[in-house]
């Protein structure tokens, strides 16, 4: 039995993508530089700028979720969090991390810095 075509992940389909000479010139030695083919390295670029959209996607909803804790819990209970809400925070924080962590590490540390300062500027210290 001959021996499947590819890259091993299941059946690819290719498709066809029009670049002026500039553009493939640039894509070509963006691909040289990091040891792959142009269509590899297209196909990692198109599947990170998605996740990127669906962490952006999933900022806004966080920050959506907090102003509604906001709104819901200052006149309640003295401004206490429900342990949904904390629960729901933390997991999204632990998988955002894992995303961005996996891609660039510094890019992480650079979110909490961030966050941190954010959070201290929010307290008034």
């Amino acid at each position: 039995m001959p021996r499947q075509k590819g890259t091993g992940k299941g059946s690819t389909k290719p498709i066809t993508l029009r670049l002026d000479d500039d553009t493939e010139t640039f894509y070509k030695r963006k691909a040289n530089e990091h040891g792959i083919s142009l269509s590899e390295y297209l196909r990692q670029t198109l599947v990170q700028g998605v996740i990127a959209e669906n962490i952006r996607e999933a900022e806004e909803r966080i920050r959506a979720l907090f102003a509604e804790a906001r709104a819901v819990a200052a006149p309640a209970a003295g401004g206490v969090v429900s342990d949904d809400l904390q629960l729901a925070v933390y997991t999204c924080e632990a998988m955002l991390m894992a995303i961005v962590e996996a891609r660039d590490t510094q890019a992480l540390y650079d979110a909490q810095n961030a966050a941190r300062a954010k959070l201290k500027k929010l307290k008034g210290a």
